[in-house]
């Protein structure tokens, strides 16, 4: 499609250049050409927004009264880790770390979620292991913009002996 779009754009002022058309004309297809290109990408941008936006919503929806979330980690199944810019690699997985425990979202839809009193979490050279009740729950390597693995293991350790009251 972008292509196609491309190629209409380039191909009219080519063109006026060999059959010496008005200026006016070529003027007005660059100026249309822009618009198009514009409102298609700015569609685009909006609706992946609108996506993003509806999804952190019903995140958010999920949590309980006097629930609250301190931080989100973007996950990757460990053998669907980023070769390069895993900022950029898009996956619906992530890690949701609230006052009261963990939580695992694929997308919109909560797959887990266990208080902080059961969980354990190692670190296995980079892929994360969760257990719950001594039994292995999930397996992920976790994508930390700015920092190491040390500070999901340290806020787990606090938020552990930390005992929420209701």
């Amino acid at each position: 499609m972008y292509a196609a779009l491309g190629l209409a754009a380039v191909a009219p002022p080519a063109l006026e250049l060999y059959n010496g058309t008005s200026e006016l004309f070529g003027f007005w297809w660059g100026l249309g050409s822009v618009v198009v290109f514009s409102v298609v990408f700015g569609v685009q941008q909006v609706r992946g927004g609108a996506e993003a936006g509806r999804v952190a919503a019903v995140r958010d929806e999920g949590l309980a009264a006097g629930e609250y979330t301190l931080t989100d980690y973007k996950v990757f199944l460990p053998f669907d880790r980023p070769k390069s810019s895993p900022e950029r690699a898009k996956s619906p997985l992530m890690l949701r770390m609230t006052n009261r425990g963990l939580q695992h979202w694929d997308d919109d839809a909560l797959r887990w979620s266990h208080p902080w009193a059961g969980l354990r979490l190692v670190f296995e050279d980079e892929v994360l292991l969760v257990h719950y009740e001594g039994r292995l729950v999930a397996r992920f390597w976790v994508f930390i913009p700015s920092g190491t693995t040390a500070e999901i293991l340290l806020a787990a350790d606090r938020l552990q002996g930390h005992r929420f009251r209701p």
